[in-house]
C-alpha cells in the first residue's frame, strides 16, 4: 500500500482546512452546482433506491443527492474526521476500508458513486474493489465515477498532482476496465468548464470552440484528438443489458 496514501488520506480534513459543519455545509452547497451539471441525466429515476458513495469525505456528494430528494443514501471513507463532520450533517457513514464494507453490506445498491477515488488505487487493488463494487450493484444498477483523463493535454498534471495517485485513465483503458468485471461504458461527459450562469455558458462555447479548432490542427497532424478535453472524465457505467 501507498504510505502516502495512508498519511495524507486519513488527513483530508486538516488539509481542506476545515472549521466546522457550517463552513462545510456552505462548501457543499457551491459544489452542488456543479454536480446538477456533471450528473444531468444520469441519476436513477427511483429516489428510494439505495446508493453508496465510496469516499464520501465530508458529504460532498451525499449533500447533493440529498437536496435531490434522493433518501436511501450510504456513505464510506478512511478519514474518520471527515466522515464525523458528514455526520453532524445528518449522513449514514462510515469510516471504514472500502472493501471491508461491501462485504458486510446488504448490497443490492442502485447506484455506486466513486468520485476522484479509483485513481488512488492500483491496479492490483482495484480489480478486487471493482469485482465487490459490482457484485453490490442492485440489476440495472450503474456506477457513476470520475477519474483523471489521460488523453487530456493536462492529464499528466492531473495524475501527478496527487502524491497519492496511481492511475489514470483513457476513454479506451476505462472502457476496457468495465469490460474486464462485466460492466460497459454507457456515457462519458467533458465536465469543464461549466455553464453555470451567462458568463460560464459564453466561456464554454468559446472554449468548445478552440478545442474544434486544435482538433483540426492535429488531424492535419496525423494526430488523434482526445475524445475529452477537460483534465477529469465523468463515466456512466451499467450493465450490457442496460447500455443506453
Amino acid at each position: 500500500m501507498n504510505p502516502y496514501r495512508t498519511s495524507f488520506y486519513q488527513k483530508q480534513a486538516e488539509w481542506h482546512h476545515y472549521e466546522g459543519p457550517d463552513q462545510v455545509r456552505e462548501n457543499h452547497e457551491l459544489r452542488s452546482r456543479y454536480y446538477e451539471w456533471f450528473t444531468r441525466d444520469w441519476l436513477p429515476a427511483d429516489r428510494t433506491g439505495p446508493i453508496l458513495d465510496i469516499g464520501c469525505g465530508s458529504g460532498q456528494f451525499l449533500y447533493f443527492l440529498n437536496k435531490k430528494k434522493y433518501t436511501n443514501l450510504e456513505g464510506v471513507d478512511l478519514d474518520s474526521t471527515q466522515v464525523e463532520i458528514a455526520q453532524t450533517l445528518g449522513f449514514k457513514v462510515e469510516a471504514a476500508p472500502v472493501i471491508e464494507y461491501l462485504n458486510r453490506s446488504q448490497g443490492g445498491y442502485e447506484m455506486i458513486a466513486m468520485l476522484d477515488i479509483m485513481e488512488h488505487f492500483t491496479r492490483e487493488e482495484l480489480y478486487p474493489l471493482m469485482e465487490a463494487v459490482v457484485k453490490s450493484l442492485r440489476p440495472g444498477g450503474r456506477i457513476i465515477a470520475s477519474v483523471p483523463n489521460a488523453e487530456s493535454p493536462m492529464g499528466l498534471q492531473c495524475l501527478y498532482t496527487d502524491i497519492t495517485h496511481e492511475l489514470a485513465f483513457t476513454p479506451m483503458s476505462f472502457e476496457e476496465l468495465l469490460f474486464c468485471h462485466g460492466m460497459v461504458l454507457s456515457q462519458l461527459r467533458d465536465p469543464w468548464p461549466a455553464p453555470l450562469g451567462l458568463s460560464r455558458h459564453l466561456y464554454r462555447s468559446l472554449v468548445c470552440g478552440m478545442r474544434a479548432l486544435e482538433s483540426l490542427r492535429l488531424r492535419s497532424l496525423g494526430f488523434e484528438p482526445p475524445r475529452i478535453w477537460s483534465n477529469v472524465m465523468w463515466v456512466l457505467a451499467r450493465p450490457p443489458e442496460s447500455k443506453l
